[in-house]
């Protein structure tokens, strides 16, 4: 395996891309609105193409949702990148990705489920990110696995998660991403209970709600 510079995603050397994209040829090309421009400029030092992932450069398949993976390396002035930032890369440019964060000597993998917009033809879809923790740079670790680029991805989605999405067998990993947010919502929910029962002065309201908060807990589990 080839390992491009100091991170420890380890890629075959065929898949090495690493060319640098001139910020303003980047958001322009983009047709970037005025905020967001700016925010691009405080945050983001440079941007370089580190790998393309394909059948020409790999030697599997190609998916049937999934034709390349690029591997972005966005390199930061802070410890900090607007979500808005990556929605409208990842929304705008018409293959899957991957973004690898780095600040100084820290860095961070961040992905997104993305499907074929059915309303604009050639856009994607953009919907639940996945980030993982920020680290050593030369400590983030990613790999290639699957024997189509659809498998890749979906095992680059699990990896990158950390634990949060679970595609179970005879399932799917937009089964799985939903799931998910359904979980996370109720998470959501099971906290804000907690604090209104903390809250609460009249006992009878009280049972309710811890009614309701077992109820809550209870279908967590399940899912």
């Amino acid at each position: 395996m080839f390992c491009g510079g100091d991170v420890m995603i380890e890629f075959p050397k065929s898949t090495f891309y690493n060319k640098r994209i001139p910020k303003q040829k980047f958001y322009s090309k983009l047709r970037i609105a005025g905020n967001l421009e700016k925010l691009f400029i405080k945050e983001i030092d440079s941007i370089i193409w580190k790998y393309k992932l394909s059948s020409e450069t790999l030697n599997i398949s190609s998916g049937t949702y999934v034709t390349e993976i690029e591997l972005f390396e966005i390199v930061l002035k802070e410890q900090h990148l607007s979500q808005s930032i990556i929605e409208f890369i990842d929304r705008e440019i018409p293959y899957h990705l991957v973004f690898i964060l780095k600040y100084k000597d820290l860095g961070q993998l961040c992905i997104s489920f993305k499907e074929q917009s059915k309303n604009r033809q050639g856009k994607f879809k953009v919907d639940s990110f996945y980030k993982s923790p920020w680290m050593k740079y030369d400590e983030l670790s990613l790999e290639i696995e699957g024997l189509d680029l659809d498998k890749v991805y979906e095992n680059f989605l699990i990896q990158v998660s950390d634990g949060n999405l679970e595609i179970e067998e005879h399932s799917n990993v937009k089964e799985a991403v939903k799931k998910a947010k359904e979980k996370e919502k109720l998470i959501a929910y099971i906290k804000k209970l907690e604090n209104m029962i903390k809250n609460e002065k009249q006992f009878k309201h009280q049972v309710n709600l811890m009614r309701e908060l077992r109820k809550a807990k209870e279908e967590a589990e399940i899912s």
